[in-house]
C-alpha cells in the first residue's frame, strides 16, 4: 500500500473516531435512537475499512487494492482543497450571526418527525444520486477510462506504462471502475461527514442550514443525518464486495437499485394511500407492500438490463431480486432505530452477495 493510500485510510479512521465521539455525546444526552444509529454507522465504517485492509494485504482472495495512483493523489487533493473552502463558509456564517445578532435566526426545525410531503419527496429524490455509482460502474466508468488512456498517451513512456499496468488494460475494465467509484464515493463521504460534524457539534456555524428542512426532528441535534448513513452504507459495501469482480459490483448495484426504489415507493405510497398502520409506527401495510413490489420489479429490470455481462446464472436473475425484496420488506417492517439508509445497502448486499457466490455464480 502506498503512502498516499495510508494517509487516506488514516483520515477515514480519524473521522470514524469523531463519529464515536458524537455517539458518546448522544449517550450522555440520553438520546437512545441517536446513540444506536451513530454507533451502527461507526461500526460499519470501521469494520469495512479494516476488513478491506485485511483482504487486500493478507489474503489471496483479491488482487484489487483500496485505491491506487492517480486516484489516491486526486483524493488527497480534494481533501486539501475542500477543508479550506469549507472553513471559509464557516467564517461567512460567523459574520452572518454577528451582523444579525440573533442566535436562532438561521435555525430551521421541522415541526415533527413527519415531514411535509414536499420535503419528503425532496428527501427521497436525493437518494437517486446514489444511482450514479451504478452508472460509473457499468457505463460512465468505461468512458472515463478512455479519457485516462488518451491523457496517458500524452505522458512519457514510463508513466504511460505505469498507468497501463495498473488498470488501463482492456481486460481490466471493472478494476478501473472500482477505483473510480471508491474515489467518487470516498470524496462524497468525506465532504458529507465534515458538514454533518459541524451541524451536530457547532450548529450555529453550520453553513448549510437549509438542508435541515429535509431532516426529521429526531435527526437534528446529535444524530447523524440520513445522507451520512447512505454514504457510509454505499462506501462500505463498495470496499467489502467491489473487490470481488465481477460479481461484487453487480450485487452492490442491484442492492442499491432495489433499496432506493423500494424505499421511495414505500414512503410515498404509504403516506398517500396507506390507512392501516404497522404497530405504533407511521408506516402502513400498503406502503410496505408497495416497497416490496417496486424493489422486486426494479431488481428484475436491472438484472435483465445487465444480462449481457453474463455474470450470474439464469436462475440468479429471478431469485436474487426475490431474496432482496423479501429482505427489504423485513427490514421495513421491523422499523429499527438504525437508519434504513444504512441497513438496506449493508444487510441486503451482504446476504445477496453470499447467496450469489454460493448458488448463482
Amino acid at each position: 500500500m502506498s503512502l498516499f493510500s495510508v494517509i487516506i485510510e488514516i483520515s477515514f479512521y480519524f473521522y470514524g473516531i469523531i463519529i464515536l465521539y458524537i455517539t458518546i455525546l448522544a449517550k450522555r444526552n440520553e438520546n437512545k435512537g441517536a446513540f444506536i444509529n451513530n454507533l451502527s454507522n461507526f461500526v460499519v465504517l470501521i469494520l469495512s475499512l479494516s476488513i478491506n485492509l485485511i483482504l487486500i494485504n493478507f489474503s489471496k482472495l483479491t488482487y484489487i487494492k483500496f485505491i491506487v495512483f492517480p486516484f489516491d493523489i486526486l483524493m488527497l487533493f480534494f481533501i486539501c482543497s475542500f477543508l479550506p473552502l469549507f472553513y471559509l463558509l464557516i467564517i461567512r456564517e460567523k459574520r452572518k450571526l454577528k451582523k444579525i445578532n440573533q442566535e436562532n435566526s438561521f435555525e430551521i426545525f421541522p415541526i415533527s418527525n413527519k415531514l411535509p410531503i414536499k420535503y419528503e419527496i425532496y428527501r427521497k429524490l436525493s437518494h437517486l444520486i446514489v444511482l450514479m455509482v451504478i452508472l460509473f460502474y457499468f457505463t460512465f466508468g468505461f468512458w472515463t477510462k478512455h479519457v485516462f488512456i488518451y491523457i496517458a498517451e500524452l505522458l512519457p513512456q514510463e508513466l504511460y506504462d505505469l498507468f497501463y499496468s495498473i488498470f488501463l488494460a482492456e481486460s481490466n475494465n471493472m478494476i478501473f471502475t472500482q477505483y473510480l467509484v471508491v474515489f467518487l464515493v470516498g470524496i462524497s463521504l468525506f465532504g458529507l461527514l465534515t458538514a454533518d460534524f459541524f451541524r451536530i457539534l457547532k450548529p450555529k456555524l453550520y453553513p448549510l442550514k437549509p438542508v435541515n428542512k429535509i431532516l426529521r426532528e429526531k435527526e437534528l441535534h446529535s444524530r447523524l443525518g440520513p445522507q451520512i448513513s447512505m454514504a457510509i452504507g454505499c462506501f462500505s459495501i463498495i470496499n467489502l464486495y467491489g473487490i470481488f469482480q465481477p460479481i461484487g459490483p453487480l450485487i452492490i448495484c442491484t442492492s442499491m437499485v432495489m433499496a432506493i426504489f423500494g424505499d421511495i415507493a414505500s414512503n410515498l405510497i404509504g403516506r398517500t394511500y396507506g390507512k392501516i398502520k404497522i404497530r405504533d409506527t407511521d408506516k402502513t401495510y400498503r406502503g410496505l407492500m408497495a416497497g416490496i413490489l417496486v424493489s422486486l420489479i426494479s431488481g428484475f429490470v436491472f438484472l435483465f438490463i445487465l444480462r449481457i455481462y453474463n455474470i450470474i446464472s439464469i436462475m440468479g436473475y429471478f431469485f436474487i431480486p426475490l431474496f432482496g425484496a423479501t429482505l427489504i420488506g423485513i427490514i421495513d417492517y421491523l422499523d429499527l432505530e438504525i437508519d434504513d439508509n444504512l441497513t438496506y445497502p449493508v444487510v441486503v448486499s451482504t446476504i445477496l452477495f453470499i447467496i450469489a457466490v454460493i448458488f448463482f455464480n
